[in-house]
């Protein structure tokens, strides 16, 4: 009993010491534009990520924009009320991706669209705190695409940041093991190959 006592709090330890590591070496949302690439994909989650991506395709920093994970109840016309660009290149080129629930799904999704337009580069947007994971999931699927992460920022880390409330030390915490998860199914898949 002491023993597995002793493993579990060898296990705390360490994963806490990891997780301020996370939180600490998470990027500061996108302060500037992009450099140019091929196709703009937004991975779901909320508002900001969805008009932080519109608005680079807007500038013209993409062929076409991705957004993966829509939910089955939103229509195109709603999305379509966040675009401030020229109606006509909402219509021809932002595509909606509604296969995927998670993280892995939205790397998949990605994956068939960047393969459907013979694409080979990307800029990734979503959230600060989801960035890791979401950049670990799309390269373990896409080894050899080029991909330029956008964070856009979520509202958990204040300004010095750490996390800025109850709830954000949460959500934080849930990402990371969330993360540690997404280290683990890409080594074992670099393994299977």
């Amino acid at each position: 009993m002491k023993r597995l006592i002793m493993g579990v709090s060898i296990i705390a330890i360490l994963w806490a010491i990891g997780f301020m590591s996370f939180i600490g070496q998470l990027p500061a949302p996108a302060s500037g534009p992009p450099g140019k690439s091929d196709g703009i994909v937004v991975y779901t989650g909320g508002p900001d990520r969805i008009t932080a991506g519109m608005e680079i395709f807007s500038n013209g920093l993409g062929d076409r924009l991705l957004i993966s994970g829509v939910h089955q109840d939103t229509s195109r016309e709603r999305l379509a009320t966040m675009w401030a660009g020229a109606p006509a290149l909402f219509d021809c080129c932002v595509d909606l991706g509604r296969e995927a629930l998670t993280t892995e799904g939205n790397a998949a999704e990605v994956g068939a669209w960047l393969r459907d337009h013979d694409y080979k580069s990307l800029i990734l947007v979503t959230s600060e705190y989801h960035m890791p994971r979401a950049l670990v999931s799309t390269r373990a699927r896409l080894p050899g695409a080029e991909i330029t992460p956008y964070a856009v920022a979520s509202g958990y880390l204040d300004s010095h940041g750490r996390p800025a409330t109850f709830h954000a030390w949460g959500k934080l915490s849930g990402e990371y093991s969330k993360y540690l998860l997404a280290q683990l199914k890409a080594l074992f898949s670099q393994f299977g190959n």
